[in-house]
């Protein structure tokens, strides 16, 4: 059964997606759930703490995510990141008021949401490390994706949080899959460099399948 925060955070993610943030406000969230302001300040004070849950809320769905692919692991941890990356890039779509337009600038307005943030920046670059390592050792990829981790792993935390608004510029008529699959497709390229036959094995037919890959590499006639 849903408590009460459960439905404030459902009502205001579903007005901050339509409207943007700015302009909904918690007397906004308030009507829409017949509930009086003081009732939703209650759970969240202000605007906010409000934003501070959803954020926290977007990483334990991509945790969900990344779970339940982990139950359908395979004996191949390329494969499985593959899937997982993709299971992250769709979750992401939940909570578009964040990752689309004005991430830099909603994550950078809130304090306490920046903090959380910074502070999940080196979970991701921790795990990004060990994958590293496990490809490695698993002839997946060659031993230069560990030495260049740290700066690899910069690369990646750009293109996993910044593909909405690039194609928001450059790609406004993408279907929200097309898009998946277009940065499913510009993400893996960048391990390209560092796989060995076995990893280019792996990837070249997972890519090949997305429409985006097709269209992009089809030679011109």
């Amino acid at each position: 059964m849903k408590s009460r925060k459960d439905d404030i955070l459902e009502v205001a993610l579903r007005l901050f997606n339509e409207k943007g943030i700015d302009s909904v406000t918690t007397r906004d969230i308030a009507k829409e759930l017949k509930i009086s302001l003081g009732n939703l300040t209650y759970y969240f004070p202000f605007k906010k703490d409000i934003v501070l849950a959803l954020a926290q809320h977007l990483a334990i769905a991509v945790d969900e995510a990344l779970a339940i692919n982990a139950n359908r692991a395979t004996d191949n941890i390329l494969l499985d990141y593959f899937n997982q990356i993709e299971a992250i890039f769709i979750t992401q779509f939940k909570y578009q008021f964040i990752v689309h337009k004005r991430y830099g600038e909603i994550i950078t307005s809130f304090p306490e949401v920046q903090k959380f943030v910074q502070d999940f920046l080196k979970v991701r670059f921790d795990s990004w490390e060990q994958l590293s390592k496990q490809l490695v050792k698993q002839k997946f990829a060659k031993s230069n994706l560990v030495e260049d981790c740290q700066s690899h792993s910069y690369i990646l935390n750009i293109l996993a949080l910044y593909w909405h608004q690039e194609f928001l510029i450059y790609s406004p008529n993408l279907t929200d899959k097309q898009k998946v699959q277009k940065a499913l497709s510009i993400f893996f390229q960048s391990y390209k460099p560092y796989l060995t036959q076995k990893g280019l094995d792996t990837i070249n037919p997972l890519l090949i399948k997305l429409d985006h890959y097709q269209n992009e590499n089809r030679p011109n006639n």
